[in-house]
């Protein structure tokens, strides 16, 4: 048995809820971090037959689409969320969330769909500018080394594929201490000039509470100063979807055939236009219209990704190929990603995953069969 709290934390470091749309719901929906499980079921839709799975199997349910999007007035409705909450709530079942900040975490459902369909020199097709923090600190110099492990342990000082990246600069700091301080130096009631050390690392928004707490339990000072100063550095590895090559070039007909046996789906569905050779591709698993133009920019020769619509085959730039493979089927590589973390950040716990197919709610009948 595991506590639900262990799981949830792998979940938030690899895809925090500060990357999430402001719009978006993630997290705990239902259920208590301190409850215990045998196993998880990953999903990328909650249903009540998925509810009454994990309460037979004593499991987590993780799931991709929060079932709780928009805020509920009340419980006692017959929609879906909130039949799917009475039932998990009585049946004491959890239910945790990561939506869009899944979407854009590094690994996540851009990078498990590249690496699906076999993409090598992998980016992100997209990267909001996310927020960083420069951690400022004072301490005298023969205390710096342990601030800044202790800081780079929680997170700070990581650009690209570098880490402990600081920067350190001397003077003088001073300070009178009160009758009821305990100084590291200095008398109360006196003027004191000490020689410190300027340490400046850089922080993710959403680790810079790890990191000044980090900091302060290793910092000498009763008081630490300390300044976090709002940046405009971006990450590359966060943002929505990718882009990257194939291992070999293809004709149109053979890159559609390839997306639908690499997905596991039947049919896909494709534009018109294409060009002659299909090299460079796309990916934004769900819906990911709004970034036919973001994938056209990048010199793509052909963009996959769901619920494509009539206009968007009309109106593609150029002679880029679109490739719509479903909301679902674009979004399930993640589900393998997400159980190959946890496992991989459990050994030994013996936890059962369970995969539940993101299968498209809807089915298409071909009459002529």
């Amino acid at each position: 048995m595991v506590e639900v709290r262990e799981l949830i934390g792998i979940m938030n470091d690899w895809a925090p809820p500060s990357f999430a749309e402001s719009w978006d719901n993630v997290g705990l929906m239902t259920g208590d971090d301190e409850s215990l499980v045998s196993s998880v079921i990953v999903t990328l839709d909650v249903s009540e037959e998925t509810v009454e799975k994990a309460a037979g199997e004593g499991a987590l349910i993780i799931t991709h689409h929060p079932p709780v999007f928009k805020p509920l007035k009340s419980l006692a409705g017959t929609d879906v969320a909130s039949r799917i909450v009475r039932l998990a709530v009585k049946r004491d079942v959890t239910v945790f969330a990561a939506h869009t900040n899944l979407d854009r975490a590094p690994g996540g459902v851009g990078d498990a769909l590249a690496e699906t369909l076999g993409l090598t020199m992998v980016s992100k097709l997209e990267t909001p500018r996310c927020k960083f923090f420069k951690f400022v600190t004072f301490a005298p110099a023969d205390a710096v080394e342990g601030i800044r492990c202790a800081a780079g342990k929680a997170g700070a000082g990581v650009i690209g594929r570098y880490s402990m990246c600081s920067f350190e600069t001397s003077g003088t700091g001073t300070f009178i201490p009160s009758a009821d301080a305990n100084p590291h130096s200095g008398k109360p009631g006196v003027l004191s000039r000490e020689a410190e050390t300027r340490l400046e690392m850089i922080v993710p928004a959403h680790l810079s509470d790890m990191v000044v707490a980090a900091a302060r339990n290793a910092h000498p000072y009763e008081e630490m100063a300390f300044d976090l100063i709002p940046l405009e550095n971006t990450d590359s590895t966060i943002g929505y979807g990718a882009v990257g090559e194939l291992d070999r070039p293809m004709s149109p007909d053979s890159f559609a055939g390839y997306v639908a046996e690499r997905l596991g789906i039947g049919t896909v569905t494709v534009s018109e236009t294409a060009p002659d050779t299909i090299r460079r591709v796309a990916v934004m698993g769900g819906k990911g219209r709004d970034f036919i133009g973001r994938a056209a920019s990048v010199g793509a020769d052909a963009y996959v990704t769901g619920e494509l619509g009539h206009h968007d085959y009309i109106e593609c730039p150029g002679d880029m190929m679109l490739v719509d493979a479903t909301h679902c089927a674009t979004e399930r590589p993640v589900l393998d990603a997400i159980r190959n973390r946890l496992a991989a950040s459990m050994p030994g716990e013996g936890l059962v995953y369970h995969i539940q197919d993101g299968l498209a709610p809807f089915r298409v009948i071909n009459r002529y069969s």
